[in-house]
């Protein structure tokens, strides 16, 4: 069940950048858009989101945010990033309070400004006032006097409490989305030199976290602390905990892939695109740090490319995806000194979906240790965020992290080898496994034509840079080479009175030739109606244009009726059902 969103809108700028680099975690956003569609009927459940570090939760959430805002429908979205940097008690209960305000007056307002941008308190009593929201003029004016006389805990209270109470008294719904909440528990001070520390704020929520009109969705990544913070304060069950993987499937990540190379022109085809989607476990943090990298003689063009990028990445300290795991990896293992427990954490993390005991451990590891003592190093890798506990006492998970896993053999790659036969597999080794799949290989990209048709053309044609038009399309009548001087996605044309629309791709030739391709990927063939729409778009790029020769052409995987066969034939329109990749040797370099 999803939003209904006419005209996505960006009120909240992403962390992520150009809001087309999120690819959405399809399964997960169904399931929190059926959460949310909980919320106006007061059945939905105050949750926590845990995940790891670079795992997306918080673009994500930002996401979710974007979307209820843009659905302007019945849940109304507040959200606040708890920052890792100490604050004192009252400045946050203002900083609260008018992050809160200004975005239920941005909803209402459909006015992206306050959001971007909070009102000041006065500003929101005045609205308050002017729109009989009277819990926003009385708090807003409140939260001064109450700074005067040094009542921090009523500040804390009356913000805090805001969402819940507006709900209450206007018959409103909210989501309450508090990122990195156990944050609350080390950087909130209730000294203006902020020198001492209140771990208990979290205890704050006890009570909202059972609120139905304006429940909580709080995420952290310093996971160990998030569920002490949550347990410790708020109640085991309060709010419901749920996993968020750092991996997309392999065709999100696919998807992710194409969407990083274009935005950093970075040339792939569509085999190196899977082939890095698959060394990078289809973690976009990882896809992205190896499509930006600066290793040197980049190319991602080619297998070999590929993995000395992933070598570069997962291997040198200066890459961008080592020194973003470094501080996590050395808070986390520093910890561990003891040569079982390493050797305990390497033999788990193998297992992503298998649970581990003391026993089992004893008997696969052959540890001359006991079980109770494999149980206290277990617990001691657990407090360190490096696996987690399962449901049954004494056993565990691990945390299913592949990008993990291949960063703890790079930094462990001579102590452990000889802990695991696979451990010495290389990024080069495992190109050569996935050569000899070259056919299976093939045959997933030819079966994923229809969800990424426009992706994998596009890549095509940047990675070919000369190609006759009948590598692609039939039915072009001027069939000359032709060379890509750039390639447009999602064009548009704009005719002089105002009407146009997009065209998926346009592509301009070195000469005077412009391909302008539409690309369907219905499951049933077009009719003749998407070739005249084609056709009508051509026409308003030429008068824009006129020293280019449009060549129009439809990419339509569902293939064509009978009379839109007869339409492109008629007007000389390029039609294609899929893409021609035999273009490139796959070979890997000795």
């Amino acid at each position: 069940m999803g939003l209904k969103i006419d005209g996505m809108q960006f009120p909240l700028k992403e962390r992520i950048g150009k809001p087309d680099l999120f690819v959405e975690p399809t399964a997960d956003f169904a399931e929190f858009h059926k959460w949310l569609t909980g919320i106006p009927e007061m059945l939905s459940k105050s949750r926590v989101i845990l995940a790891r570090k670079k795992s997306g939760k918080t673009a994500f959430i930002q996401r979710l945010f974007n979307q209820l805002w843009s659905a302007a429908g019945p849940v109304i979205p507040f959200y606040l990033e708890v920052v890792e940097r100490k604050v004192w008690y009252p400045e946050l209960a203002i900083n609260y309070f008018q992050v809160f305000a200004s975005q239920f007056i941005s909803f209402r307002e459909r006015d992206a400004k306050p959001v971007r941008n909070p009102l000041t308190l006065k500003d929101i009593a005045d609205y308050g006032r002017a729109h009989g929201f009277d819990l926003l003029e009385r708090v807003a004016e409140e939260l001064p006097v109450f700074f005067e006389k040094g009542m921090f805990d009523s500040m804390w209270d009356l913000a805090i409490h805001a969402p819940h109470r507006m709900a209450a008294l206007h018959d409103l719904r909210f989501v309450v989305m508090i990122d990195e909440f156990q944050n609350l528990s080390h950087y909130v001070y209730t000294d203006k030199d902020k020198t001492s520390l209140d771990e208990t704020i979290p205890g704050s929520y006890h009570e909202l976290s059972e609120s139905k009109i304006a429940p909580m969705l709080a995420t952290g990544s310093a996971v160990g602390w998030l569920i002490e913070a949550v347990d410790t304060y708020l109640e085991a069950g309060r709010l419901s905990k749920r996993w968020m993987s750092p991996y997309l499937t392999g065709e999100e990540g696919l998807e992710a892939a194409y969407r990083y190379a274009r935005a950093y022109q970075e040339p792939v085809t569509n085999e190196t695109a899977l082939l890095l989607n698959k060394l990078c476990f289809s973690d976009p943090f990882f896809i992205v740090c190896v499509v930006r990298s600066n290793c040197p003689e980049k190319d991602l063009s080619t297998p070999e490319g590929v993995a000395r990028v992933v070598d570069y990445e997962t291997g040198n300290n200066d890459a961008e995806l080592s020194q973003e795991w470094e501080t996590w990896l050395n808070r986390s293992l520093d910890r561990i000194n003891e040569r079982h427990a390493k050797k305990i954490l390497l033999y788990t993390t193998r297992l992503a979906d298998e649970e581990v005991s003391p026993k089992i451990l004893k008997q696969k590891l052959a540890l001359d240790i006991s079980e109770e003592e494999i149980h206290r190093k277990l617990e001691m890798l657990r407090k360190a965020e490096l696996i987690r506990p399962a449901r049954r006492e004494y056993n565990y998970f691990a945390l299913k992290d592949g990008t993990f896993y291949l960063l703890l053999k790079q930094r462990f790659k001579t102590q452990l080898a000889e802990l695991d036969p696979e451990a010495e597999i290389g990024i080069h080794e495992e190109i050569s496994r996935l050569k000899d799949k070259r056919n299976s290989l093939q045959g997933e990209l030819n079966n994923l034509v229809g969800r990424f048709a426009e992706l994998q053309l596009e890549n095509d044609m940047r990675t070919r840079k000369r190609f006759k038009p009948s590598t692609y399309f039939q039915g072009i009548a001027d069939d000359r080479e032709f060379q890509v001087s750039r390639i447009y996605p999602r064009h548009v044309v704009q005719a002089p009175d105002k009407k146009g629309g997009e065209v998926d791709l346009r592509v301009d030739g070195v000469d005077d030739r412009t391909l302008i391709i539409e690309v369907k990927k219905h499951k049933d063939p077009i009719e003749s109606k998407v070739v005249s729409t084609l056709t009508e778009h051509a026409a308003t790029f030429a008068a824009e244009h006129p020293d280019r020769v449009v060549v129009p052409c439809i990419l339509a995987t569902g293939g064509f009726s009978r009379e839109a066969i007869d339409a492109c034939k008629a007007r000389e329109i390029g039609m294609a059902e899929t893409i021609n990749y035999v273009h490139k040797s796959w070979s890997v370099a000795e």
